[in-house]
């Protein structure tokens, strides 16, 4: 008799992995927004523990994963070793790069099922619907799995799990779709081998979710937020540690005050203003981002003569406007004797960003003090960048059929009201 296990599989990897999109905390004292999911996470085990002699795990589900971070080895082989992938559809979730990457990852595992004359196409995702989305906002690959569960009625379909756990007068409700879950994980757990994945599969996945270049994304208005900062490998002359990690995309300004590398708190931040935060560290030889783009920007770089001269090319190229956020810790003990320095640096090296800069937000060109400041800063650069993205992204008329056109600003055109904070900077700069 062949093997329940799937192929190359430890034993002792988790049943099910539970990939679901975070929700970003808005202050540090509020209670876990990802309670209620939780809870589910906790009550599908519970199941599966009754249901299968499986010896290991009965699931897996990241309780710390944020956009910004850097994937885990237990979260890389709890994917790569699972045998059921669940997602749990929301709006959130298909605006997560993470949760696109959880599932590239995944697809890329290759399946096949345990009755050589068993039919169809096999499948080992069994999708949940956390809270309801339109179809429309549905990416491609997504389509073809079902997740309606017709057996499970008018309010699994109204309110999804969500919005049965949390109202008591649904509580049966619930309790039937988190079971009819539990026996579609085992029925698809038995009946389908998935071989085990690639260690490194994660780490390398695209974004499922993303659409083709140049095509509307069903899921969601996309950022991207590039980061340009020392890492412990290469770190700025005179800077501490305590800054840095082992990449760009773990630097932390704000440390000791905030204990989130800063990519994380600007990818949490897109999230809530319904962006597909797409974080990388800065390449001044990318291509131009095919959506708006913002830059985090550590001015310690500009002391490395490499870095200002990759830098200032990025500078002097003919790419789009890109949001420029300079934060500035002014606790930070080293940057009492260098702030003047490296701002008019900063002048030097990127004057065109610089200029954009000034035009989206001043205080986000000055020097961002403080985490509470960066969190007020970053949604106005976000949507500065987003209009003027939008303004190059507008289809042009066809020669010989071009009419006047209307300019903001222009002579005899509104023009927007300045922000009043910009306007006391402006005057403060003059003074």
């Amino acid at each position: 008799m062949e093997s329940t296990e799937p192929a190359g599989a430890d034993a002792t990897a988790p049943y099910f992995f539970l990939s679901y999109a975070h929700i970003p905390s808005v202050r540090p004292d509020e209670p876990d927004p990802d309670l209620w999911v939780h809870r589910l996470f906790r009550d599908l085990c519970e199941h599966i523990r009754n249901l299968t002699a499986h010896p290991g795990a009965p699931g897996f589900m990241d309780r710390s994963m944020q956009a910004g971070q850097i994937w885990t080895e237990e979260l890389a082989d709890a994917l790569g070793g699972c045998r059921v992938l669940v997602p749990l559809y929301s709006p959130r979730y298909f605006i997560s790069p993470w949760c696109g990457r959880e599932w590239a990852a995944f697809s890329d595992r290759r399946v096949r099922h345990r009755d050589p004359e068993a039919r169809g196409t096999p499948s080992a995702i069994v999708p949940a619907l956390w809270a309801p989305v339109p179809d429309r906002r549905l990416p491609d690959c997504v389509k073809e799995v079902q997740y309606a569960q017709p057996e499970l009625g008018d309010r699994y379909r109204t309110f999804g799990l969500y919005g049965l756990a949390k109202l008591h007068a649904f509580r049966r409700d619930y309790q039937k779709a988190v079971l009819h879950l539990a026996r579609r994980i085992v029925e698809v757990g038995e009946n389908v081998i998935v071989e085990r994945g690639d260690p490194d599969g994660l780490s390398t996945a695209p974004d499922a979710f993303t659409a083709p270049p140049g095509t509307p994304s069903p899921a969601g208005r996309r950022l991207r937020i590039s980061v340009a900062a020392g890492c412990l490998g290469r770190l700025p002359e005179g800077r501490s540690t305590q800054y840095y990690g082992p990449t760009a995309l773990h630097w932390n300004p704000y440390h000791p005050a905030s204990d989130q590398p800063l990519a994380q708190v600007a990818a949490g931040i897109a999230t809530r203003l319904d962006f597909r935060a797409d974080v990388s560290e800065f390449d001044h030889r990318a291509a131009p981002a095919d959506a708006p783009e913002v830059l985090l920007l550590d001015r310690w770089l500009l002391r490395d003569p490499d870095h200002r001269t990759r830098l200032g090319e990025y500078d002097t190229g003919d790419g789009p406007p890109v949001g420029l956020v300079v934060p500035w810790n002014d606790d930070d003990p080293d940057g009492d004797e260098s702030e003047h320095e490296l701002a008019a640096q900063l002048d030097a090296t990127l004057p065109r960003r610089v200029r954009q800069g000034r035009e989206a937000c001043r205080a986000a060109v000055r020097g961002v003090p403080d985490e509470r400041s960066f969190r007020e800063v970053l949604p106005r650069v976000v949507r500065w960048a987003e209009g003027q993205y939008l303004r190059r992204a507008q289809p042009r008329t066809p020669p010989g059929q071009a009419t006047p056109r209307f300019r903001l600003g222009a002579s005899g055109g509104w023009t927007p009201a300045p922000h009043p904070e910009d306007e006391k900077e402006a005057h403060d700069e003059r003074a």
